[in-house]
Formats: structure tokens, sequence, C-alpha cells
């Protein structure tokens, strides 16, 4: 059984994110992209975006079906959005 967290500094260089702000950082669900080119969709809306404050207003939004991902509504915190996906 994998673990659905990472510390911040075995992340994927990719992510645009600090690596010292914190200890811990989600790792995406099983996706279709690869681990690298995708981010899950709770760092996005808290991280990166900036519409919500920790992993609950984040939970919140999502289960609210506010947030679309290539047309389809989404509510899996974990989902990973790759590269050329449309949030």
């Amino acid at each position: 059984m994998s673990s659905s967290h990472m510390k911040r500094l075995t992340m994927p260089r990719s992510w645009p994110l600090p690596r010292k702000s914190s200890v811990w950082i989600q790792k995406p669900n099983p996706c279709g992209h690869p681990l690298d080119l995708c981010m899950p969709m709770g760092v996005i809306l808290r991280d990166v975006l900036g519409v919500a404050q920790n992993r609950r207003e984040a939970k919140k939004i999502l289960h609210s079906k506010l947030v679309k991902v290539d047309g389809a509504i989404e509510t899996d915190i974990g989902r990973g959005v790759g590269l050329m996906d449309v949030l």
C-alpha cells in the first residue's frame, strides 16, 4: 500500500512550490499522467491558485462541485491534474 503524502524535499522539481515551507505535501492519486508531470487537485487549489487556505477548504470547494477538469466535475482532492488538462 502506497502512502498518500510525501516530503516536500522529495517532490518533483517540476512542481512550482517552495521546498522548505512545510514538511509534508499531498501525493497525487494514480492517474494517466506521470508523477513529475501532474499535481494533486488539493495542492493546486491551495498553493498554486490560492483559492483555499488549507486542505479542508479545498475539500469543501470540490464537494460543492464548483471545479471542472476537462469539462467533467471533479470531487477527488487527490486527482492528478496533468500538463494539458483544462481546469
